[in-house]
């Protein structure tokens, strides 16, 4: 057992009191945001599950430690709207820890000291959402570097085809980007392809955004960025089927995400709403994986409202 630390002077114990007056705001604040997520189900008539609660404190944890990253506070964030658009994200079950979600506090225009946070969905989280709402089997999203061997073979009928054969330790240029969508019906298989070009302009669009800065999920993760780049592209021609608990959820978050983008691509995503009589809808916790022998994709790479008052 850890002995307990000896508070030996004054300056000791003050610092040690500013610390748990500094924890019990904090939980304070998440506490607040909880309840507030809690009211906002109950005005869509829904109950709020515990893998929807267990999920809002994960990402109240991950805004907390993104404002610790700079050296900020709950004090410094806005609280408009704030619990709504955490319950979505709750909702789809997105986690900053599984890199599926970034949590981004920016200081608002005009506002000195008072920040708010962004959400910017991943790669992956993008191809978990689009995995949970329509028949898609698997998605595969990957870089074509200088070097590599890219064959693809696209049928209209018998569905597309690839095969990828990475240059080993490959650092070379990426020259495009390609996603593969996989289905249970081979023949609806369907290879999309984005040359760095159209990457360079998806980025500069992200860059306008934040005055002519490098955002921070560019900048950090960008061969991330470009493999979402050309999945949302993919997605166009994808039909989505929203259970009526998940519509706002849905919606909200890719709301944000095309403003994110700030690049609009000339066909929407085909959204099928689904009247579902059961509320307590839930997916299986099972997902299906998808063996990749059959395309030669072993190498590929998928990593790479109101609030109380504090005293």
């Amino acid at each position: 057992m850890k002995p307990e630390e000896k508070i030996t002077t004054p300056a000791e114990k003050n610092e040690l009191v500013k610390k748990e007056a500094l924890k019990t705001k904090s939980d304070k604040y998440i506490d607040a945001l909880v309840k507030e997520s809690a009211k906002v189900m109950d005005s869509m008539c829904l109950e709020m599950k515990p893998e929807v609660r267990n999920a809002l404190f994960n990402l109240c944890l991950a805004c907390e430690k993104s404002l610790k990253d700079e050296n900020l506070t709950w004090d410094n964030i806005s609280k408009d709207g704030l619990a709504s658009e955490l319950l979505h994200y709750a909702q789809l079950n997105l986690n900053p820890a599984n890199d599926e979600l970034y949590i981004l506090p920016y200081r608002k225009k005009d506002k000195e000291n008072i920040y708010e946070f962004n959400f910017e969905e991943s790669y992956l989280g993008k191809k978990k959402k689009v995995k949970k709402f329509s028949d898609i089997k698997d998605v595969v999203a990957f870089l074509v570097r200088e070097g590599d061997i890219y064959e693809p073979d696209v049928d209209l009928i018998e569905g597309d085809e690839v095969t990828f054969k990475p240059k080993p330790f490959n650092n070379g240029n990426v020259i495009g980007a390609v996603c593969y969508l996989i289905y249970e019906d081979k023949t609806k298989n369907r290879i999309v392809e984005m040359r760095l070009e159209e990457l360079e302009k998806v980025k500069k669009a992200s860059m306008d955004k934040m005055g002519g800065k490098l955002s921070p999920a560019w900048k950090n993760w960008e061969s991330e960025m470009q493999k979402k780049a050309v999945l949302k592209r993919a997605l166009k021609d994808v039909e989505i089927e929203v259970p009526n608990e998940y519509q706002q959820a849905y919606y909200s978050t890719e709301a944000i995400d095309d403003e994110n983008l700030n690049i609009d691509f000339e066909d929407k995503v085909q959204v099928k709403v689904e009247n579902v009589k059961d509320a307590n809808y839930s997916e299986s916790k099972e997902e299906k994986k998808v063996s990749l022998e059959e395309i030669d994709l072993h190498k590929v790479d998928e990593d790479d409202s109101d609030y109380a008052e504090f005293e």
